[in-house]
């Protein structure tokens, strides 16, 4: 499920989506992905990852995205994301045109690897 927000750009009246963050619980370890960018194809992406285990932040994971056009092969986009502290990190990457898209968002610790799919649509 994708929920999205519309923003207004200043001096424009061309909307732009922003989409919600959206989480997902694998094994007790909560993955949830906040995009800081609007969905915008060849437009720097910036997200936020939350790396949570029973409700604790997790932090010295490895963390890294996936980042796909399933209907057309793209190459490899697996940015990496970098540790912020208190359970959050941040990755940047880039959506190539519009269309479907899915996000994976891995995280890795204490031996054990989690995996999360989200769902994007992202305008032409």
């Amino acid at each position: 499920m994708l929920l999205a927000v519309s923003i207004t750009a200043c001096g424009d009246n061309q909307a732009v989506q922003v989409p919600a963050p959206v989480e997902k619980t694998v094994d007790g370890v909560t993955l949830k992905l906040t995009s800081e960018s609007p969905l915008t194809p060849n437009t720097d992406q910036t997200w936020v990852i939350n790396v949570s285990q029973n409700g604790q932040p997790v932090d010295n994971a490895d963390v890294y995205l996936d980042i796909d056009m399933p209907s057309m092969p793209m190459g490899q986009n697996k940015p990496l994301a970098k540790g912020e502290g208190n359970g959050n990190y941040r990755a940047q990457g880039i959506y190539t045109m519009g269309g479907a898209w899915s996000v994976s968002v891995f995280a890795e610790f204490a031996g054990k690897e989690y995996q999360a799919n989200f769902d994007f649509n992202v305008p032409e």
